[in-house]
């Protein structure tokens, strides 16, 4: 490796075609990866729609814990999504069927990979803790707790609806904190996962394999479980950042 020296009190920078490369990794990328997944000034705000979230989905589970059938809102908006025949019969089964396990795992892994490229430590740790808790606190928590079923199976919330809002939530997370794409961008790239999200749901209850509530539900878990997963990844990392040893702060180290 080859080094240019430094002046009076900087270190020396490496040149050539590795240098190049280094400097090229570290460039509009790295302050990504060393960002927050949350901004401090944001904090608040996020954990408040965490815990609206989790008041929603209990307020949910109060009204249809035990119930076997579905309410008057499930009737209204499952006449407004009917996708049992042709071609939305069709669309519908592909977009419900992006909850099932396979695509499940397909998703969190690409996601995790883009995580850690794009958001480092923070992204990844986000990715591991937030949709994987989501899922297991909808199938093996609140579902044998509320018991409420469709068809004989346990339903509320919607176990596909929570693996996919979860990844959503996450990876928009991800995306909004990307200070090198364009802001519009990243905000039409959230709006496009909710969407997504909206299109699974809609299509479980056109199916007829779950209730609108059931869906509502799952969204609330998501959200709050994954944004609460992204404060406390934050808060860990800003407490081994503080009492990390000679760690000066991201704007520091970049190169000059």
């Amino acid at each position: 490796l080859c080094y240019v020296p430094g002046s009076a009190g900087e270190p020396a920078r490496p040149y050539g075609i590795l240098g190049r490369m280094l400097r090229s990794s570290t460039g509009s990328a790295a302050p990504d990866r060393r960002a927050p997944l949350v901004p401090p000034h944001r904090r608040g705000a996020v954990a408040v729609v965490a815990v609206l979230a989790a008041l929603a989905t209990a307020v949910l589970a109060w009204r249809y814990a035990g119930d076997t059938g579905g309410g008057r809102t499930d009737e209204h908006l499952a006449d407004l999504v009917d996708m049992e025949h042709g071609l939305t019969g069709t669309v519908g089964q592909v977009l419900a069927s992006l909850g099932s396990p396979i695509p499940v795992v397909i998703a969190s892994a690409v996601l995790a990979l883009l995580a850690w490229a794009r958001r480092g430590g923070r992204g990844l740790g986000l990715v591991l803790a937030g949709p994987p808790t989501a899922m297991a606190t909808t199938s093996l928590a609140l579902k044998p707790l509320i018991e409420r079923t469709r068809g004989g199976e346990l339903a509320f919330p919607s176990g596909h609806t929570t693996a996919v809002a979860s990844l959503a939530v996450a990876a928009a997370v991800l995306l909004l904190g990307l200070r090198a794409v364009p802001r519009a961008l990243r905000l039409a790239g959230a709006v496009g996962l909710g969407v997504l999200v909206v299109a699974v749901g809609a299509s479980l209850v056109g199916r007829g394999y779950h209730y609108a509530t059931d869906t509502m539900g799952a969204v609330g878990v998501a959200l709050a479980v994954v944004l609460v997963a992204a404060l406390a990844v934050d808060a860990w990392a800003d407490m081994l950042a503080d009492h990390a040893p000679g760690v000066e702060p991201a704007t520091e180290v970049l190169p000059r």
